[in-house]
């Protein structure tokens, strides 16, 4: 959950990845007024990152611009933070105005942020492409939307969410289009085939169970289960380990 204008909120978590270098590369947010925060990570000037949000004519167009308020984030002069260029469907361009710096406190994850900017405007119809440029090292979280339900991520070069192309890394069985159920999740709870939810969404762990760093029996002990807390437990705050998730993701969990 995320703190804005007072009202608490729960965003789901989308890391950008390295080749996320454009919006068309990058993640769509199937419905943008969903609440996510998209986390995007730099080591050096000029990397891009990027995502877009389908919207319906008349939607809320709602963005915020966070940062951890922790060294070195929070010691960076705005001038050397990352810039962040909203496109319209009829390729109207906004460049976020960073001129803010409120504290709060958000405590599911016990951490502290700063907002930098709070964006809002009536959507016309289309995607819209969201890019971020850095001017050098820097972890930003852009949160778009506002709406505590589950939403969907699709990956590819689609430019619409009714592409075919499947999001997941291996085959697997199609899920609705109001997502997984948690009977599908349970059934597979086993190390030939691994699935778990993590916020809301997921993921199959097949191929990671031989591949990870903490060993084997710890992803075989999430095969079936919810295992949010678990995740967060071990890699709260880490983007490495997000990142690397996000590529097993499935869909959305049904409610």
């Amino acid at each position: 959950m995320l703190i804005g204008s007072g009202v608490a909120q729960a965003h789901q978590p989308v890391v950008l990845l390295d080749s996320d270098t454009t919006a068309a590369k990058g993640p769509l947010l199937t419905d943008g007024t969903v609440s996510y925060a998209i986390r995007a990570s730099f080591t050096k000037s000029g990397q891009k990152k990027a995502f877009r949000a389908q919207l319906n004519a008349g939607d809320a167009l709602s963005v915020q611009y966070l940062i951890v308020d922790k060294k070195p984030e929070n010691a960076l002069r705005t001038s050397a933070l990352p810039r962040l260029v909203i496109t319209s469907p009829t390729g109207t361009s906004v460049t976020v105005n960073l001129n803010e710096r409120v504290k709060f406190y958000e405590p599911f994850s016990k951490v502290n942020y700063l907002y930098l900017s709070r964006y809002s405007a009536v959507a016309k119809a289309g995607v819209y492409s969201f890019t971020i440029t850095s001017k050098g090292k820097a972890e930003i979280t852009v949160a778009v939307g506002d709406k505590e339900i589950a939403g969907e991520v699709l990956r590819g070069t689609k430019p619409t969410p009714t592409s075919t192309t499947s999001p997941t890394p291996t085959p697997t069985p199609s899920a609705s289009t109001s997502g997984y159920t948690m009977a599908q999740v349970k059934a597979n709870n086993s190390a030939k085939s691994c699935w778990a939810v993590i916020d809301g969404f997921v993921y199959n762990l097949t191929t990671w169970i031989n591949s990870h760093p903490g060993g084997a029996g710890a992803i075989v002990s999430l095969c079936g289960t919810d295992a949010t807390a678990a995740f967060k437990y071990q890699h709260a705050n880490q983007g490495k380990p997000a990142a690397k998730l996000d590529s097993f993701r499935l869909g959305a969990l049904s409610q």
